[in-house]
């Protein structure tokens, strides 16, 4: 029998608000060794995913920017300090991707793995009927396959 999502999910949940600072949900990032959240709404309705590469591509200056400051060339740190300082009190609904990669439950591990590598996802929410039900993260996909094949070649 074909795996599906909802085998491999994570349950236990962990995401933001649109309305919460990036400081906080930076916070969450770090203290859970994560590399990006789901954003949700009332009753756990995905609306958005913030990941770390959000939050960085807004505190580095734009390809225009970087050209204009002939002194963001010197490596000015400072800068890029400050810049992040002032991305960490925006929010959350700022930042995040309105159009979020999911799956659902009974979407095939194939399908997972096939969206995981085509779109570069870390982590992947898994969603049933609009609502945030689970997730799914590389490590949790590799443990899963490394189980199956150690269950097939004992059988």
């Amino acid at each position: 029998m074909k795996s599906q999502a909802h085998e491999i999910m994570h349950k236990d949940l962990t995401a933001v608000t649109e309305k919460d600072r990036v400081e906080d949900a930076l916070h969450v990032l770090y203290n859970q060794r994560l590399s990006g959240l789901p954003v949700v709404k009332d009753d756990w309705v995905l609306v958005g995913f913030l990941s770390e590469n959000d939050i960085l591509q807004a505190a580095f200056p734009t390809y225009l920017e970087f050209l204009a400051e002939s002194s963001f060339l010197e490596s000015n740190e400072g800068g890029l300090v400050q810049r992040l300082s002032s991305v960490a009190n925006r929010t959350v609904g700022e930042l995040m991707n309105t159009h979020p990669n999911f799956v659902e439950p009974t979407s095939s591990l194939v399908t997972v793995a096939d969206m995981m590598i085509r779109k570069r996802i870390k982590r992947l929410p898994v969603v049933e009927n609009g609502r945030l039900v689970g997730i799914i993260d590389r490590g949790a996909f590799f443990e899963h396959m490394m189980e199956k094949r150690n269950h097939e070649e004992n059988d």
